[in-house]
């Protein structure tokens, strides 16, 4: 029987997710928040640092349209990108990650930002 080579897709889908959530955020955070979003997150960790950053300033700024909403999607997000972080594969990291990621459109389009349909 040979021998079961993992190739590195599956770190390329995280690193996507990765790169999407870090665009999403980077289109809205700076000018509503004032988070200065850096160019490229390397994976989950820096990610769920991220994101912690953008729902403390959340909780601290005054936003236009469902605030609250909007505050409440990005601590839930926060909290799935730490979950992210410690899942033990790479199938569970992935499926975190897209949870992290419909968690900031939804808290965009909470905020009033137009998002465009995929």
């Amino acid at each position: 029987m040979d021998d079961v080579v993992v190739w590195a897709a599956s770190t390329d889908g995280v690193a996507r997710l990765c790169e999407d959530i870090r665009a999403q955020l980077a289109a809205w955070a700076p000018r509503l928040l004032g988070v200065h979003v850096r160019d490229r997150p390397h994976g989950p960790r820096e990610v769920a640092l991220l994101l912690e950053a953008v729902a403390d300033a959340a909780d601290c700024t005054g936003l236009s349209g469902d605030a609250d909403t909007a505050r409440h999607e990005l601590r839930e997000a926060s909290v799935q990108a730490t979950v992210a972080v410690g899942a033990s594969t790479g199938a569970d990291v992935r499926a975190e990650l897209v949870g992290v990621r419909a968690g900031c459109r939804r808290a965009a389009v909470a905020a009033g930002v137009r998002i465009p349909v995929k």
